[in-house]
């Protein structure tokens, strides 16, 4: 099998640049209060070691283009101060998530490369194609990266991957071929890997599917650091204690999906999913303590829980516990489902809508219409939104176009299809409720924000 990429042009001040790797577009020229598309793919290509790797691949069936679907994005930004400066000399790296949901995949997560133009991008996969490579035979489970649909980088650079272990995942062929793993990579000294933890057989059900991690970092030194995990299909939350390198596995019914909600209608795409917790954000720490703010995919509704309740390993030993009191669901409900969310530092919220839109909400404020706010929308470009980080002062969101992989509808193939957008937060929120105090007894960990602001560039 052989795709055609199509050629793409890209204006930037005003002058005409020709593309010469066709899979990829980068879109230039912010707008103050929108989302920019700093990347766009029509169809995934990754820095195959030669041409004829690369036919080999796809006449083999290794690497099926139109099955590769980019869901999540994530930024590390190096900050190299000088001595005798009060700026920042910033090394950016972005890394993309393209879960093996399909077959034809050759990796699953991978760095952006530009190349010699700004529109040539390729991915390159991380941390390097071995590590990525499905081998024919007997998979060696320890150092393959089978799937991964979402990622987090903490403050410090250190990369928290979860590996799903499962294969063709929306395909009727979907199989499990390795337990699911965390793996968290060193980003400032050369991706070294600080940790593997394979969770228990006992944590992981028939139907688990580990789809989102958000990082919770509470002391300075960063020792003190728990993930939590969604299992989407399992309705459970898993936690990671990174200091004594457990997990444990929390179920309470707030994770589970409302059932009039499951169905979505997507651009014309009709579907229906069961899925339960999905989005994670985190607000501030105030008085040694935060919420984890959390909502089901089938769900209209937002609920929370203090994570000191979320470290509280034997609560949870026996399985469901009465969460009232603990636990709390939003009153009010948002216009449509909503997929993934962010927090900034200071306690808004940002959440992606099924209706192709951007919302946000201030944590200060009762979870109710009255504050609830639509910041961005784009029928065109923000199609089925898949990942989302804050990254500095500015929002990075992926939209995937998902509904497409679920229908046998023909779309056009030299559409683009995959987007990276970006915005800054400030002028997202700045004409809304969201915009207003910042609580003066937030505490934060992270030291450079308190004397630089880094730009994405």
């Amino acid at each position: 099998m052989t795709t055609t990429m199509m050629p793409y042009r890209c204006r930037c001040g005003g002058g005409l640049i020709s593309t010469l790797m066709a899979a990829a577009v980068l879109v230039c020229g912010a707008v103050a209060g929108t989302m920019q598309v700093e990347y766009s793919w029509v169809y995934v290509d990754y820095t195959f070691v030669s041409p004829n790797h690369r036919e080999s691949a796809i006449n083999s069936g290794k690497f099926i283009p139109e099955n590769c679907v980019i869901l999540d994005v994530d930024i590390f930004q190096d900050k190299n101060i000088g001595l005798n400066s009060n700026s920042a000399v910033i090394k950016q790296r972005v890394f993309v998530t393209v879960p093996r949901i399909k077959p034809g995949n050759p990796a699953s997560i991978a760095e952006v490369v530009p190349g010699d133009r700004p529109s040539s991008v390729l991915l390159a996969p991380y941390p390097n194609w071995k590590v990525n490579t499905i081998s024919e035979g007997t998979i060696n489970c320890d150092n393959t990266i089978v799937s991964v649909f979402r990622t987090k980088i903490d403050y410090l650079g250190r990369f928290w991957v979860v590996d799903v272990g499962t294969l063709d995942q929306f395909d009727m062929a979907a199989r499990s071929v390795c337990p699911p793993k965390l793996l968290i990579f060193d980003l400032k000294n050369g991706d070294r890997v600080i940790k593997k933890y394979k969770f228990p057989s006992s944590q992981v059900k028939d139907v688990s599917l580990f789809t989102n991690i958000e990082v919770d970092i509470r002391d300075s030194k960063a020792c003190n650091t728990f993930a939590y995990i969604t299992d989407t299909d399992a309705y459970k939350l898993v936690v990671y204690d990174f200091k004594n390198d457990e997990s444990w596995v929390i179920d309470q019914a707030y994770f589970y999906p409302f059932p009039n909600k499951a169905h979505f209608k997507i651009k014309g795409v009709d579907l229906d999913f069961m899925d339960g917790i999905l989005g994670l954000a985190l607000g501030p720490i105030i008085q040694n303590d935060r919420k984890l703010y959390f909502h089901a995919f089938a769900s209209i509704r937002e609920s929370w829980v203090n994570t000191n309740t979320l470290q509280n390993k034997s609560m949870f030993q026996n399985g469901l516990i009465d969460g009232s009191g603990r636990f709390f669901l939003s009153s009010e409900v948002r216009e449509t489902q909503s997929s993934v969310e962010v927090m900034t530092d200071n306690g808004v919220l940002i959440y992606a809508s099924m209706d192709n839109s951007l919302g946000c909400w201030n944590t200060q404020d009762p979870f109710t219409t009255k504050y609830i706010h639509t910041i961005y929308k784009s029928d065109e470009d923000f199609q089925f939104p898949s990942g989302m980080k804050i990254v500095g002062d500015k929002v990075w969101a992926v939209s995937s176009q998902l509904q497409n992989q679920f229908t046998t509808m023909v779309t056009d193939s030299n559409s683009v299809k995959y987007r990276v957008l970006v915005g800054q937060v400030d002028e997202l929120i700045k004409s809304t409720g969201c915009n207003k105090r910042l609580a003066s007894n937030i505490q934060n960990l992270d030291p450079s924000k308190d004397r630089l602001v880094f730009s994405s560039k």
